[in-house]
């Protein structure tokens, strides 16, 4: 297997703060990725996942009207997703235990604290993006 960089990459940022889209894309745009997707609540970026094939997603922990964690599982669930084994990144206020025991449960492959910066932020998409393809299945529907 070769390394993959961020500009191969198809990213979907799941918020539903548009501002918080706009940072996030900011800052993988500096990273050289080209193709981000947005989606502000779970039942739209998963009809935006069927369209893009993302990579990874960014996952918001609040999303307003649901947490970040329910998105998460319904990309799990196998009757929902067209990608059970996306992985999933999840931005969190901070590692609190509830939201890491709600983030395993979820099937979260990672919680990263905000606020985030640019270096971590790739470093991190670049791991758990090598991570996932690692494993011997990820399921595509």
């Amino acid at each position: 297997m070769s390394a993959i960089t961020l500009p191969e990459l198809n990213i979907l940022l799941i918020d539903d703060s548009r501002s918080i889209r706009a940072v996030l894309k900011t800052l993988l745009r500096g990273l050289g990725v080209t193709r981000v997707w947005e989606s502000r609540d779970a039942e739209d970026a998963l009809v935006v996942a069927r369209l893009c094939r993302p990579d990874v997603a960014l996952v918001d922990y609040d999303l307003g009207q649901a947490s970040g964690l329910d998105a998460i599982a319904r990309f799990r669930d196998p009757g929902l997703s067209p990608d059970t084994g996306l992985p999933m990144i999840l931005l969190a206020p901070s590692c609190l235990p509830h939201i890491v025991r709600g983030a395993e449960a979820a099937g979260v492959n990672a919680i990263l604290p905000k606020p985030v910066n640019a270096a971590t932020l790739g470093r991190r998409i670049l791991d758990i993006f090598e991570q996932a393809r690692a494993l011997p299945l990820r399921a595509a529907g």
